[in-house]
């Protein structure tokens, strides 16, 4: 099912940190911070992921954006205006008939040659939004032949997709990717690039099943179709996984990431604590600790006098008490 490619890319981190041959526990300990995210992730936070890095081509996003319509440039009464007025004086001079042939002629050029370059700026425009993001608009529900290629609800492309994008967002969020000791010891990766290449890769997989037909199996030249057609079926396979050990590795460098994370912070701890501020604070702690002690042996001097001055009072009541006694059995 397309919901285990999470716990299948955990499986794949694991496995390589296992074969780490320097390093091994730590990089297990990433592998396992890494492969407790993926297992939290839903199947509905993927498939979002995806629909939100390819809002670009969808429709109606496409349609809700204004579409600015090509300017004259000048505005089109300064050209009334200026055939006109070229026409009168030229008809004052008995030219007339050619100066507004020249003035259309000119017009007409001028607009055509306009609206040509902006056909090719929206052509231009069109092909670089294609090349960022290639995706067409609900890709993740178009079906595929292959059964080998379509395992679950959404396209497994799709899904490796999401999985990149949430991959990325969480290492951005990191602040042991924000700290500038990545960039001293030079390895913070090109995210925007990385998840530029596993959007066209993905895309190129999905794009093959989608659009290789399936054969027949009913004419004469079915057998030697499915023959022609596994070539491109088993490149789509193996396409698709050097795609999961990319989103892998992936996945790894954000699991790397967690104990350096947890390193820095006790370093910021560790300087936090040695500062002047709080060397004095302990100082006045241990002279603290001392008085404390000092004033609690005086009050537990204290506390004994009240228990010897409890134990007199104690004996003058009792005694008080006889005497009260005794009196009243004289009368």
């Amino acid at each position: 099912m397309a919901d285990t490619v999470p716990q299948e890319l955990a499986a794949r981190v694991i496995a390589a940190a296992d074969a780490v041959p320097i390093g091994r526990e730590q990089a297990q300990v990433a592998a396992r911070d890494a492969s407790h995210y993926l297992q939290r992730l839903r199947p509905s936070t993927i498939d979002d992921a995806f629909r939100r890095y390819t809002a670009s081509n969808n429709p109606v996003y496409l349609a809700s954006i204004p579409q600015r319509r090509e300017p004259w440039g000048v505005p089109a009464w300064v050209w009334i205006f200026g055939a006109i007025a070229v026409f009168v004086s030229g008809y004052a001079l008995g030219s007339g008939l050619v100066a507004l042939l020249l003035v259309g002629g000119g017009l007409a050029g001028f607009r055509v040659w306009q609206l040509t370059q902006h056909k090719k700026r929206l052509a231009a425009q069109e092909q670089a939004r294609l090349a960022a993001n290639p995706w067409p608009f609900q890709a993740d529900r178009m079906p595929a032949w292959n059964p080998d290629a379509e395992p679950g609800d959404t396209r497994v492309e799709t899904r490796l997709l999401g999985l990149a994008v949430l991959l990325t967002e969480e290492i951005r969020r990191s602040p042991a990717w924000n700290n500038p000791i990545l960039d001293q010891h030079r390895v913070r990766i090109n995210l925007d690039a990385t998840l530029h290449d596993i959007s066209h890769r993905a895309y190129r997989v999905w794009r093959m099943r989608t659009d290789t037909p399936r054969p027949s199996g009913e004419s004469s030249v079915s057998y030697a179709l499915a023959q022609h057609v596994d070539e491109y079926t088993q490149a789509a396979r193996m396409a698709e996984n050097a795609l999961r050990d990319h989103v892998a590795a992936l996945t790894e460098y954000l699991g790397e990431l967690r104990p350096v994370e947890r390193l820095l912070n006790d370093l910021q701890l560790l300087d936090r604590t040695s500062t002047g501020a709080h060397r004095e604070l302990l100082d006045q702690l241990y002279r603290d600790a001392v008085g404390n002690e000092a004033d609690a042996r005086r009050f537990q001097g204290h506390a004994d006098e009240l228990r010897d001055l409890q134990a007199s009072l104690d004996t003058q009541f009792h005694f008080l008490r006889e005497q009260v006694a005794r009196t009243n059995l004289l009368r």
